[in-house]
């Protein structure tokens, strides 16, 4: 009888321990982040914005966490925008949410990064952008331990723009030591433009940027020239990073095949989101041995909770 009244009491240690275990665990991480903030992903969650990675004005992430759980592993989200809009705040639009949901009700962190636009003051081109992503990272891994985030349990994700800041930071042997995977969302290829003409048979860029001046001024702005070099154009050609050391790459593109409008335009959406982007880089893991999947094999949330389990 007297071991019925103390298995009580014990319930009621070990729950108050953990209390004060999770509260001395937040009291460590808002001493280090700031305040936490009403979360946009609702309760259950941490929120911690605006946290500084850089010195650029841009330089700044956002950090959502299991308020109650101990993370099993985290994924770093660049947003969209054709690096010259979007915001770390588009993790939630209603296109991502569901899977944002689904990663953080499996107690998979989020981190969401803003970075350099390619209209920025100091901006070298997209460059800027693909390296700000290096720093992202590099600002995780030295706050893996303080999130309670396992060691190795990283996974590169985004959208368009952000998505070729994933690819180029996760083909990269200096960048991709603790990530397990790449999801990339409405993906380009690679960014030496010129590589582009492989993807779109039948179509010279400079053709291109005759026909369109807002191409032609987007092309300077990336490249911060009107006639990049051969070093420039290898330095974001991410497509020729790849190998079979590389983690698993996810790749969803919807868009089609017919980059003249019929009013004699660019559709930029097939430009950018083109379905052989995916094509392209599917074709190149192939070559080099990289595991790759998409829609067709299994969702994105299931991609990152399959390699983060």
């Amino acid at each position: 009888m007297k071991n019925l009244y103390l298995f009580p009491l014990f319930i009621l240690i070990v729950s108050c321990s953990k209390t004060n275990q999770n509260q001395d665990r937040i009291s460590q991480l808002e001493q280090e982040f700031g305040l936490s903030s009403i979360s946009p992903a609702g309760d259950g969650t941490l929120f911690f914005e605006n946290i500084s990675y850089g010195n650029d004005t841009r330089n700044q992430l956002d950090i959502i966490l299991p308020s109650d759980q101990t993370p099993k592993g985290v994924l770093i989200f660049f947003h969209g925008g054709a690096f010259v809009a979007g915001d770390k705040s588009d993790v939630f639009d209603q296109l991502f949410l569901p899977t944002i949901n689904e990663l953080l009700a499996n107690n998979i962190a989020v981190v969401s990064a803003n970075y350099t636009f390619i209209s920025s003051t100091n901006s070298q081109g997209v460059i800027s952008a693909l390296e700000d992503g290096s720093e992202v990272i590099s600002f995780v891994e030295n706050h893996l331990e303080l999130m309670q985030i396992p060691a190795n349990k990283i996974i590169l994700g985004g959208v368009s723009a952000g998505a070729g800041i994933a690819q180029w930071n996760g083909y990269r042997d200096a960048n991709n030591r603790q990530v397990q995977g790449i999801l990339a969302l409405a993906a380009q290829s690679t960014y030496n433009l010129y590589e582009w003409e492989n993807v779109f048979p039948g179509f010279q860029l400079d053709d291109l940027l005759l026909l369109s001046p807002v191409l032609s001024e987007l092309f300077f702005q990336f490249y911060k020239t009107a006639n990049p070099t051969e070093s420039e154009l290898a330095a974001v050609n991410y497509i020729e990073f790849m190998d079979g050391q590389d983690p698993p790459v996810y790749v969803y593109n919807q868009a089609g095949d017919e980059l003249i409008t019929s009013g004699g335009g660019i559709d930029f959406d097939v430009l950018y989101h083109s379905y052989l982007h995916a094509n392209h880089l599917r074709g190149r893991a192939i070559e080099v041995g990289q595991e790759f999947s998409g829609a067709f094999q299994e969702l994105p949330a299931s991609f990152v909770l399959r390699l983060l389990k």
